[in-house]
């Protein structure tokens, strides 16, 4: 059934002694908006419940839950995963103060906010955390007792140009919940799709042409899911939002219009997240998935990647286009990819692509005891190459893992043969790799693999000229001297510097 919310009705209510709204926006002087909740607790949390204050007035925020499968078979690492996602959404402008309870009055002793690049500090008294916000973040609320139950908040810059039902060219959905089904909702060129605050859509996004001349957007603060939809293992049709061009060839990609993504959530995915042939710009989007082959994040040369959160079930960003811009994004790396990946069965050749400012906030394999280095569960990771591809000048710079890492960095042109006869066909190793850059790369822990550089791929298969630049596992610099404590070459590998600067 379809329940599109487009004209709710201002029902004020007050609720602990807060103000709130149902089936609205509410706003504190233009600077602080919440979003409407669902009726009879839909998808809401039983655990958290969240206030959010400016002016000395207060507005609860409604608290979203998703549960993983009971049963994954592919979860090798299920005992570490989490139970659940919690989430908030706002919106604001100057500070907030944020304030998190546990509906179930269990004792709260201690609280870490994470990114804790974000040095933002929370302190609990009387069983309730408090901490302040200066700026929008994406933050994980650690709270003791509670690891299978993360909170995450959603703190977004304020919205501009907001469409309305009646503005031409939009594709509405307002705040309620809206059943789109499980075959893809097609959006033609030059259309916007507008979720408002509130506004949680039930199915998937596909671009629909016909000649990809216009761009598609694709913005606001609602939630796309995908949780009735069932996971189609080798469907690779089966993503949240699709603008790719299924049929090879450089006509059909053209196809294929541009796409601008802003400031949503999508949870519950059964593929990949977002994923575009041509031009990407990602900014601000919150993917939260379970299943296996939940990849996140891809787009084509040129694409721009910046401030996004990510905690889904394989490769979270997509690394290799040229061109491409990875900025300032946080993850959670689950049981099976990695936080960057630079390529598995890679086709093309790629030329300058950067990625500034990453912070990884879980790494669930990096709990594991595994004494296997091969696997997909790094921070950056290269599985292998095909077709002759070459990459180059390629920069990964301010990397933070706040915890224990499987494995920083695994680099590969032939994929592993312990990686199983069933993917015998990606084993080529016809690539090379010249001119990679890591600079001020931090672990908090040692990682529980040191990194693999391996060179045994054919025609040439190489791996050189890899520099690392202020790079630091516990606290201790990577040198010449100490590098082979921390990074293993393999094969055809050449050109290896350390240090504080290699200039």
């Amino acid at each position: 059934m379809n329940t599109n919310h487009r004209d709710a009705t201002f029902l004020p209510a007050i609720f602990l002694g807060l103000l709130f709204i149902v089936g609205s926006v509410e706003s504190l002087a233009g600077e602080l908006a919440v979003y409407s909740a669902l009726s009879n607790n839909q998808y809401g949390s039983d655990l958290y419940e969240v206030t959010v204050s400016q002016d000395h007035k207060s507005l609860l925020s409604y608290v979203y839950k998703s549960t993983r499968e009971a049963e994954n078979p592919y979860n090798k690492y299920k005992v570490f995963t989490t139970d659940a996602n919690h989430w908030t959404s706002f919106s604001f402008n100057g500070a907030v103060t944020v304030q998190v309870k546990l509906r179930e009055k269990s004792a709260v002793k201690k609280a870490i906010v994470r990114p804790l690049s974000k040095q933002v500090s929370a302190t609990v008294s009387n069983n309730v955390v408090t901490f302040t916000l200066a700026r929008p973040a994406n933050l994980y609320v650690e709270l003791d007792g509670k690891p299978r139950d993360p909170l995450f908040i959603f703190a977004n810059p304020p919205e501009a140009n907001v469409p309305t039902k009646d503005t031409p060219n939009v594709i509405y959905f307002g705040p309620g919940v809206t059943d789109l089904g499980t075959k893809p909702r097609e959006v033609r060129d030059g259309q916007t799709v507008y979720l408002a605050g509130g506004a949680y859509v039930k199915g998937r996004l596909k671009t629909a042409g016909p000649t990809g001349n216009k761009p598609v957007t694709i913005r606001g603060r609602g939630i796309l899911s995908g949780i009735d939809i069932n996971e189609m293992r080798g469907d690779y049709g089966q993503h949240m939002i699709d603008a790719i061009a299924h049929k090879t060839g450089a006509t059909s990609r053209k196809a294929v219009p541009e796409l601008n993504v802003e400031g949503i959530t999508l949870t519950d995915s059964p593929g990949c997240g977002l994923v575009a042939s041509r031009r990407l710009t990602a900014e601000n989007v919150k993917i939260l998935a379970w299943s296996r082959c939940s990849d996140g994040i891809g787009g084509g040369a040129g694409s721009l990647i910046k401030g996004c959160f990510l905690k889904v079930n394989d490769d979270s960003i997509y690394f290799f286009r040229s061109g491409l811009k990875v900025i300032d994004n946080v993850v959670w790396v689950q049981a099976a990819g990695s936080a960057l990946q630079m390529g598995w069965n890679v086709q093309e050749s790629m030329e300058g692509a950067h990625a500034d400012g990453l912070d990884i906030i879980g790494d669930d394999p990096g709990r594991t005891q595994t004494n296997k280095d091969w696997l997909n569960s790094c921070v950056v990771a290269l599985m292998d190459m095909h077709n002759h591809t070459t990459y180059r000048n390629v920069v990964v710079e301010n990397v933070r893992h706040d915890g224990k890492p499987y494995q920083l960095f695994g680099i590969r042109t032939k994929l592993a043969p312990e990686n199983g006869a069933g993917l015998a066909s990606y084993r080529e190793g016809l690539g090379s790799v010249d001119g990679i850059v890591f600079r001020n790369i931090t672990a908090a822990q040692k990682p529980l693999h040191p990194s693999v550089f391996d060179g045994n791929g054919t025609e040439p298969g190489s791996i050189q000229n890899v520099t690392f630049e202020n790079f630091r596992v516990a606290g201790e610099l990577v040198t010449d001297k100490n590098a082979s404590k921390y990074v293993v070459q393999r094969g055809k590998t050449s050109g290896f510097r350390y240090g504080l600067s290699t200039k």
